[in-house]
């Protein structure tokens, strides 16, 4: 397909031997068999999981509503920060580091995802906040890391103008479309309101208003990010299920998982510009899949550990451990076939008929790839399981198509393990207890 090169049925992959002695092929063309529409199993959920995240690459209304007020804000403000955490800011930040090159070519996007006061620091000394405007995303309002964050920045931003409607022109409240602490703050304050879906969790929100309305401020062509996660499901689901890409990947996943010995799966990512999506990948995959009971309450409490590499630099320092290490993991190269910048090495004349004449008018994304490459081959003469997923480009339809893929792949896993892939009681507890460390202090 032109919106991604997927490679996930290479001999080598398909003759990795399970535990009960037969091949991941093999065992692929039985569950296939076994469970023969698994697309379907899942929408029998419907009722009781929020699936909304599978019809917003048709688009709707609300993508002019982004459009509109992305619009209203750059009018104003040359700048956007965004309070958020996880899913409410992952996805925006990993395809804005994705389509933001050349560097600088989209408006400053920046984010404030953490209560580290280092990394405060550093947002005061690289935002412009007399030239910024805010948008906080929060579906309750609650979100301890996201509000403390955003009532610290609000407080500088009426410090610094001078008439309290500039301030509340200048923020957007992403929450609840009805109920909330935030929502009730922002009905208040008359601050603009972009509903979170309620159908829609927040690591599968990322082409809801959650990741729009940041992205179309920066100039992400946001029509381009839906086309392409449209047209990927569209092809996804148009296919017979043992060739959908999205059921291979949580297959293979899986069969690897339960019967292979895999225990972690490795984006090896090659390209800096990607590198924040394998962290969005990481939270959709964990927080989805990580689940201590299955449906039926039986104990679960087995997932793949996803962990994230970067090529061509842990190459010397992970590469020894993948080689020689626990044949463990499962490794998907991840990169681009055409970078908008790729510079040539230049030799001085007196190496060219040297032990460097190889590097001679090579681009860096020629070496990048040969390193890709050359690691890929390595690890599969090892024997381990490796697949490749490659952007032809870095555009907006190639990163939408990546995104809904593996929202697709990650609900399919989800069935496939057993367990509920949309929530996440785990995440709640350690919730509970800072808030009481707070409350003593």
């Amino acid at each position: 397909m032109d919106l991604l090169s997927i490679q996930l049925a290479g001999d080598e992959l398909l003759a990795q031997r399970l535990g009960d002695g037969r091949t991941l092929g093999a065992a692929l063309d039985q569950l296939d068999s076994e469970r023969s529409d698994l697309f379907a199993e899942l929408l029998a959920h419907q009722d009781e999981w929020p699936l909304g995240w599978l019809q917003l690459p048709e688009g709707g209304a609300w993508v002019a509503d982004c459009l509109a007020a992305a619009g209203e804000l750059g009018q104003q403000c040359a700048e956007l920060i965004v309070c958020g955490i996880g899913g409410s800011a992952l996805g925006a930040q990993a395809v804005y580091a994705a389509l933001d090159w050349p560097v600088a070519s989209l408006k400053p996007l920046w984010v404030l995802d953490n209560v580290d006061p280092s990394h405060l620091a550093w947002l005061l000394e690289s935002a412009d906040l007399e030239q910024a405007a805010l948008n906080v995303i929060s579906k309750s309002g609650g979100t301890l890391e996201t509000m403390a964050g955003f009532c610290f920045l609000l407080d500088l931003l009426e410090q610094r103008l001078a008439e309290p409607q500039q301030v509340d022109r200048r923020i957007i409240a992403t929450t609840d479309a009805r109920r909330g602490l935030l929502h009730k703050w922002a009905r208040e304050r008359g601050w603009r309101i972009l509903p979170v879906p309620d159908d829609v969790g927040g690591r599968f929100s990322v082409l809801s208003p959650v990741g729009l309305l940041p992205l179309a401020f920066a100039g992400v062509d946001v029509g381009e990010l839906l086309r392409g996660a449209r047209e990927l499901q569209e092809l996804a689901l148009s296919l017979r299920q043992r060739d959908n890409p999205a059921w291979q990947l949580a297959a293979i996943h899986y069969l690897l998982h339960v019967q292979g010995g895999i225990t972690e799966t490795v984006h090896y990512v090659y390209g800096d510009p990607l590198g924040q999506l394998g962290d969005w990948f990481r939270q959709l995959w964990a927080e989805s899949l990580g689940k201590a009971q299955k449906l039926d309450g039986a104990p679960a409490g087995a997932a793949l550990t996803p962990l994230i590499a970067r090529g061509a630099t842990d190459q010397h320092s992970l590469n020894q451990l993948f080689m020689e290490g626990p044949a463990n993991k499962l490794y998907g190269f991840i990169s681009c076939e055409e970078w908008p910048v790729d510079p040539q090495i230049v030799l001085p004349e007196d190496q060219e008929d040297g032990g460097l004449g190889y590097l001679s008018q090579r681009g860096f994304g020629e070496l990048l790839a040969a390193s890709r490459r050359g690691t890929r081959d390595a690890l599969i003469e090892a024997g381990r399981p490796v697949y490749e997923i490659n952007l032809p480009r870095l555009a907006a339809a190639n990163v939408g198509a990546y995104l809904q893929l593996w929202m697709l792949a990650t609900a399919y896993a989800g069935l496939l393990y057993v367990v509920n892939a949309f929530n996440q009681p785990g995440v709640e507890r350690s919730k509970i207890i800072a808030k009481k460390y707070l409350a003593g202090m």
